[in-house]
């Protein structure tokens, strides 16, 4: 079975993104798999640099990157992009905990249409870091597919399933 890390790169505890980063991890669950949860807003990490000395939750957090099978990213969009946190983040890691591994691309907007750049520019980070975006992706306008509880529709959790499904047949075909 894999094992999956969902990172959230919302800094709001109350986060859509967070909240759909569950239902992916339900779905894993579900299905056997090992699935844990990084959130940028509990890590509390200081602004990268490179003086800027290695704490514990640093390590964790890349232990727990070079451990995982494959990953399912998420972040909020913020001015056409992603979160500061969720780079600042990624800053921190030396790259070697993603390269060749598979990863899922999620992003919450507010708009209706929203969501494309700040995947497109998610995939372009990992594909720098030699990681394995795959085709599935999913952009959620929180003013269409969010009901009035504030949970994904059925055409959202649909979409989720269809990513979990593109991220565990990458998986398997690694583990061949």
């Amino acid at each position: 079975m894999a094992t999956i890390v969902l990172i959230n790169g919302s800094m709001n505890p109350e986060s859509t993104t967070k909240r759909t980063l569950h239902l992916f991890a339900n779905h894993f669950q579900n299905q056997g798999h090992e699935a844990s949860l990084i959130c940028v807003q509990e890590s509390n990490l200081p602004l990268f640099s490179f003086t800027v000395p290695q704490t514990e939750t640093m390590r964790n957090i890349a232990e727990q990157i070079k451990a995982a099978d494959a990953f399912v990213v998420g972040s909020p969009e913020y001015h056409g992009g992603y979160t500061g946190a969720l780079k600042n983040l990624l800053d921190y890691q030396d790259g070697s905990g993603f390269k060749g591994k598979p990863i899922a691309l999620l992003t919450v907007t507010g708009g209706l249409k929203s969501g494309t750049l700040t995947l497109l520019s998610l995939r372009q980070i990992f594909r720098t870091l030699h990681a394995h975006v795959i085709p599935e992706e999913l952009a959620i306008s929180s003013k269409h597919e969010l009901d009035h509880k504030g949970q994904l529709n059925e055409e959202g959790q649909v979409r989720v399933k269809g990513m979990v499904d593109g991220l565990l047949r990458e998986c398997n075909c690694r583990s061949l």
